[in-house]
């Protein structure tokens, strides 16, 4: 069995993987903006496929973006259009592996450089061959929308190389049973079962045996070495007040740093990460105040940087705001 288990006490995803929830909200007539800026997220920052979002707000903005258009089964809809360059290196890995099984365990291998805090594998501990996936963290539900885009993503990418025609054995998902399972069965055409310890697709045995006449040994070994490569970057950091820190410099000018909001997406409560801060000689406001410093000093360096310009950057309304608050930080020093 290849098993792969990315962890982290901070859940995240790129960006990129929002791309397909934001067209559908727009050919939807949704007001797309309103409902990203309600998760802290905006077009200009998701315009980096590589942009590091908190794995709670895809999911819970996917689960909105449900609601807001009316459509249920928009995840499953959503996977049976996914372009693989949405999917990164494990997209392309995919499609340029020799067989289907390789695909598979390449794919799963490779996922961690878009995902962390996902258990996937492929697994045959019934002789079955099973494609498993699910979110680690217990606390991030319900999940229902992306359980059913990423096995409706694995379908649709077996159905690239098998062909439109290919059923797998069984499809398994860990929510509970809507109350209308006809468009599943309308999707994979092969019986599905609710309330598994996992999602995740049955495929035949001699599925893993097919050829893919997309194979391609080199790109397949590069984008293995370019998923190795963001998977060690380490872009997603281990102790709490790095996490904390981390979080303060990727929204400092573009959001509003609400401290709630920031123990929510390290998945702790807002008491739980005051007193683990405190006991380290710190606090959430104290981060946010040495990021400004830290960051006013390193734009005051740029050239033909206003302090307007400066003050925006760091998440004030304006140089005076800026003013004050230097005022402030000298009286503290």
């Amino acid at each position: 069995m290849n098993t792969t288990h990315r962890s982290s006490s901070f859940p995240m995803i790129r960006g990129a993987v929002m791309g397909p929830i934001v067209r559908a909200l727009d050919a939807g007539g949704a007001d797309c903006d309103a409902l990203l800026a309600q998760f802290g997220l905006s077009r200009r920052q998701l315009a980096d496929p590589y942009e590091i979002v908190p794995l709670r707000r895809y999911v819970e903005a996917f689960e909105l973006a449900s609601q807001v258009l009316d459509e249920p089964w928009i995840g499953l809809r959503l996977g049976r259009e996914i372009p693989l360059s949405e999917l990164g290196p494990a997209g392309l890995v995919f499609t340029s592996s020799p067989k289907l099984g390789s695909a598979i365990r390449r794919f799963s291998e490779a996922l961690g450089s878009w995902q962390s805090a996902v258990l996937v594998d492929l697994a045959s501990d019934s002789g079955w061959p099973m494609w498993r996936y699910r979110i680690a963290s217990s606390e991030i539900w319900p999940r229902r929308q992306d359980a059913e885009y990423t096995v409706s993503s694995m379908c649709h990418m077996i159905r690239l190389v098998r062909g439109p025609q290919w059923v797998p054995v069984e499809v398994h998902f860990e929510h509970a049973a809507p109350a209308d399972t006809s468009p599943y069965h309308r999707i994979f055409r092969v019986p599905v079962r609710f309330q598994q310890p996992v999602s995740g697709v049955v495929l035949h045995p001699h599925d893993l045996d097919t050829t893919l006449t997309s194979a391609d040994t080199r790109l397949a070994r590069l984008m293995e070495c370019h998923a190795t490569d963001l998977i060690s970057r380490e872009t997603v950091p281990n102790g709490l007040v790095d996490q904390v820190r981390d979080l303060v410099m990727r929204r400092l000018a573009r959001e509003k740093l609400v401290i709630a909001d920031i123990a929510r997406d390290i998945g702790l409560s807002n008491r739980t990460l005051q007193r683990h801060l405190a006991a380290a000689g710190t606090s959430v406001r104290d981060i946010i105040r040495e990021e400004r410093q830290r960051s006013v000093t390193v734009l005051r360096e740029r050239e033909g940087m206003t302090n307007s310009a400066i003050a925006h950057a760091v998440g004030y309304a304006d140089a005076t705001v800026l003013w004050r608050a230097k005022r402030q930080w000298n009286r503290s020093a």
